[in-house]
């Protein structure tokens, strides 16, 4: 029993999503490989510069490799296991974006509709990003709401002295923004800036040339996928 119905049968997952219905006047593509192994190799063909393709492209299908196919199999298993742990620890309905994509993965579909293509295309990148997340998860604390400030009020900046850590991407419908996460040693700290921002290369040269951030900085609290987190807005850099 795969893990779709196993999780109905206990009452914890989705109800039946018409996916037919919903994206009815999309075009459909049919695959003769598996999207996903395709997907991977197209993200490992973007990566190495060797220009943008589509999935269906030839180009594509003759850069599989078994360690590709390996880690197309490692995302699916991934996330249908998250997936599954997350409704059945909060023993509630999953959004019709992750039913969409546990019923492609699951399911191995290859007779994809436009928006199942670019769940496909856009996964290895979240899996990238996610296993981030998780290794973050595991060395700060991110579990619990960290406090707002330390004896400040709200409309105080406050002078912080941060490690640097990783960058992270995100690509929305209307952004493209860069993730740069610093540590106290403790929590996590977060700044987004747009990727088309002019100063990006500069702040970009500025991190790579000092391991400890000194700023000064608003803060609020923020979360993604069960991860907390400060994210600093109008800050600016402190001099010695």
């Amino acid at each position: 029993m795969n893990i779709i119905s196993h999780t109905q049968a206990r009452n914890l997952l989705i109800d039946d999503f018409d996916f037919n219905s919903a994206i009815a006047q999309e075009r459909i593509t049919e695959f003769n490989d598996d999207p996903l192994v395709l997907s991977c190799a197209l993200h490992r063909l973007t990566n190495s510069g060797r220009g943008w393709h589509g999935l269906d492209s030839i180009e594509v299908k003759e850069s599989i490799t078994p360690e590709i196919r390996a880690e197309a199999e490692a995302i699916r298993d991934y996330y249908t296991k998250k997936f599954f742990w997350t409704a059945l620890s909060s023993n509630s309905r999953l959004s019709d974006y992750r039913q969409r994509l546990l019923n492609l993965l699951e399911n191995r579909i290859s007779k994809c509709k436009d928006q199942d293509c670019g769940i496909y295309f856009k996964l290895p990148v979240f899996y990238e990003e996610d296993q981030v997340y998780d290794q973050f998860k595991k060395d700060y604390e991110t579990s619990e709401v960290p406090k707002i400030v330390y004896g400040l009020t709200n409309n105080q900046k406050e002078r912080l002295d941060l490690t640097y850590l990783k960058t992270t991407f995100s690509s929305q419908r209307k952004r493209k923004i860069e993730r740069f996460w610093f540590t106290d040693q403790k929590y996590l700290f977060q700044i987004e800036i747009d990727r088309d921002n002019p100063l990006m290369e500069m702040f970009k040269v500025f991190l790579n040339e000092s391991g400890t951030v000194k700023l000064q900085a608003y803060r609020t609290v923020d979360r993604i996928d069960q991860m907390y987190f400060y994210k600093l807005f109008k800050f600016n850099f402190v001099k010695e």
